[in-house]
């Protein structure tokens, strides 16, 4: 059993657990541009651009309704495309991999909480990777169950009121469950956790052909009745300080 989830023995099911205590998100994201040094990087879930700015490749950001404010989320980027519409009308419509002429080094996943969308934009964006790219899936551990609401319920700690995750968490229950060929690092990073995968089989159809039936499965799965013990244990959490150098990132990515 972790160290991480030892850490929370107050009650069998507690409704809420303390804060993660790892770097902050963007920090270990924009380690991951450091470090990676991605050619090509693909957001889906911008709103006001904190993630966006801190690439400097060729980047592609995908959302409905973009609140980028004054900033200037080119930079350094040789090429920045901004498609105002959800991941599933901007996958059925273009290709990425003929925008970046070539595959997505790098994905941040941040879109509609759902456990649904974001098991169909990682399957869509898979397709468009090669083996050793990473995908990044924002909000997969929640520390409250009403930030694990779907309809998003008041949570338990006042400063937590942004902190919507909604079930992204099933996702991830569920590719780690159908595929076992996926290589995890989820760590602590506040405020909901990030998870890092690579390993990826772009012609693997497993979540497509059977994408009714995960659902059905993610549908039926209850955090209040599992726990966040037990979801710590299985997700694999991890201190953010396990990726917190070069050296330590290249063994788990490939550098």
């Amino acid at each position: 059993m972790s160290a991480i989830s030892d850490h929370f023995d107050q009650a069998q099911h507690p409704v809420s657990v303390p804060d993660h205590k790892g770097a902050y998100y963007l920090e270990v994201l924009t380690r991951v541009h450091q470090w990676l040094a991605p050619t090509t990087y693909l957001e889906i879930g911008t709103q006001t651009g904190d993630s966006f700015v801190i690439a400097n490749c060729a980047s592609v950001a995908v959302d409905p309704n973009f609140r980028l404010g004054t900033r200037d989320f080119v930079g350094k980027k040789p090429f920045c495309a901004l498609y105002q519409m959800s991941g599933d009308t901007f996958f059925r419509r273009h290709d990425p991999t003929r925008i970046f002429g070539g595959p997505i080094d790098l994905a941040f996943l941040d879109g509609l909480h759902y456990c649904e969308c974001l098991l169909r934009d990682f399957a869509n964006t898979e397709r468009h990777c090669r083996r050793n790219s990473v995908i990044a899936l924002h909000d997969c551990v929640p520390v409250d169950l009403a930030i694990a609401d779907r309809a998003g319920a008041p949570p338990i700690e006042p400063h937590r009121q942004d902190w919507w995750a909604g079930d992204a968490w099933c996702t991830l229950l569920a590719l780690r469950k159908h595929r076992p060929d996926l290589a995890f690092t989820v760590v602590d990073a506040p405020p909901t956790g990030l998870a890092l995968v690579t390993n990826l089989d772009p012609q693997s159809t497993v979540l497509t052909d059977n994408y009714a039936a995960i659902v059905g499965e993610m549908m039926s799965l209850s955090l209040e009745q599992m726990g966040f013990k037990r979801l710590f244990s299985t997700i694999g959490l991890e201190p953010t300080s396990v990726i917190d150098t070069k050296e330590k990132m290249s063994r788990r990515f490939w550098l």
